[in-house]
């Protein structure tokens, strides 16, 4: 480092660096370079100088002016004319062509000026006709006025003279009102009870039919009993139809009491046409399938059988034996039929018992808990047989106990009891 604290080692590298930026290819070293650098500068400052002092830059940048020679003004003059005359010609032909417009608007307007007087004469002759019509017309209906005027004068004298003779018969009548009151009032009730015997004695005679007394006197029936009839019998239909409803509101409630009917599901279906049973595709892996199509086989049989005993019954032929004479042989003994026939029935019991105890057997079996077995036999489960017995229809509903619980807890417990089981619950409730 020297004395002001530079180091000229670090400036010489700063020297050769920007020196390799600045010249690139041309670069002879920073102290060459500058050399020449400073050369050209000196060069230029010396040819100003040499420049300022032969005075080059005292020029003020003012030219003389040439003088335009007289002819190219005049010819700029005529030419500034002529443009302004052919300026002049484009707005009169425009103005012309406006003028002729403007004739023709004219025209025009008188056109329709004469057009309009002809139609102003025309509505004026209309006008006049309308007037002479309208004073016609006005002439006839002051003269239909007045006739109608005196048709109303006639007519309210008429109605004045009606006015007087129903007045005379109004009073005419109201006299002869007082007088049939006062005849009426001579009236005994031995003459009502004569007519009304009378009238009881012909019965063919009508009940509205007038009645004459001994003295001539008209006698009617009173409207006030007919009126009371008449409300008695529609007070009586009233009666009955309200009867009818009760009796249906009833019957409703009765069948509204009543248990519904329910029917079980089966895992077959019957045949419309033919009777028997449509088979049904189980499902694989279901236990008791096997058992299950040999049970529905049974029943279909069965009830083959049933229905071809039903539908074709077997009659004795007793045609061919006489009264009172015994049959040779037993093969011709009505009795024996009578026993076969009961022989058949009790077998076909035997087989609808034993079918039903083999399908609870099946759904004992199917279900965890409800198949007891021994040493004999396979039974089902006292709870088994009492779900099925309530979900048959032959339980009946005989009452409801009710136990009071908090809300949103109630639950309802069917109960399938015997009469023991029921008298006991019975008495408990009695003793209570």
């Amino acid at each position: 480092m020297d004395s002001e604290g530079l180091m000229p080692k670090k400036m010489e590298e700063l020297a050769f660096q920007s020196s390799d930026k600045i010249y690139g290819k041309d670069d002879m070293g920073p102290y060459e370079c500058l050399r020449m650098s400073f050369g050209k500068v000196v060069g230029t400052m010396n040819k100003l100088a040499n420049a300022m002092e032969n005075g080059e830059y005292d020029f003020d940048g003012t030219h003389d002016k040439t003088p335009v020679p007289p002819v190219v003004l005049r010819a700029k003059t005529v030419k500034a004319q002529i443009a302004e005359m052919d300026q002049l010609k484009v707005k009169m032909e425009t103005k012309e062509e406006s003028m002729k417009e403007l004739k023709l608007q004219v025209m025009k307007k008188q056109e329709e000026v004469s057009e309009m007087q002809v139609r102003i004469g025309l509505l004026e002759k209309k006008l006049e006709n309308a007037t002479k019509d309208g004073d016609s017309r006005l002439e006839k209906i002051q003269r239909k006025h007045d006739e109608l005027l005196a048709q109303l004068r006639k007519k309210e004298k008429e109605f004045e003279e009606t006015m007087d003779t129903l007045q005379q018969d109004i009073d005419t009548l109201e006299q002869e009102k007082i007088e049939l009151k006062e005849r009426l009032k001579i009236l005994s009730k031995k003459t009502l009870i004569e007519g009304i015997t009378r009238q009881a004695k012909h019965p063919a005679q009508n009940l509205g039919s007038p009645v004459h007394s001994e003295e001539g006197y008209l006698l009617q029936d009173s409207p006030y009993f007919t009126q009371q009839v008449k409300s008695l019998r529609e007070a009586l239909k009233s009666v009955k139809d309200e009867n009818v409803r009760l009796k249906a509101d009833r019957t409703k409630e009765q069948m509204a009491k009543l248990s519904p009917l329910r029917v079980p599901k089966k895992a077959f279906e019957l045949r419309k046409n033919s009777g028997s049973f449509k088979e049904v595709n189980i499902p694989v892996g279901i236990q008791g399938k096997d058992q299950l199509n040999n049970l529905r086989k049974d029943t279909a049989k069965l009830l083959e059988e049933v229905n071809m005993m039903c539908a074709c019954p077997k009659v004795i032929d007793i045609s061919k034996r006489k009264p009172g004479q015994e049959p040779l042989t037993e093969l011709g003994n009505p009795a024996r039929e009578l026993v076969a026939r009961t022989a058949r029935l009790t077998l076909m019991g035997r087989k609808t018992q034993q079918l039903q105890v083999q399908v609870t057997n099946l759904l004992a079996a199917n279900r965890t808990g409800g198949q007891v077995r021994t040493d004999l036999s396979t039974f089902p489960t006292p709870e088994f047989a009492r779900m099925l017995l309530e979900k048959s229809a032959e339980s009946q509903l005989i009452g409801r106990i009710s136990i009071p619980t908090k809300l949103g807890q109630e639950d309802r417990i069917p109960l399938n009891l015997q009469p023991s089981s029921f008298k006991d619950i019975h008495a408990a409730f009695l003793h209570m």
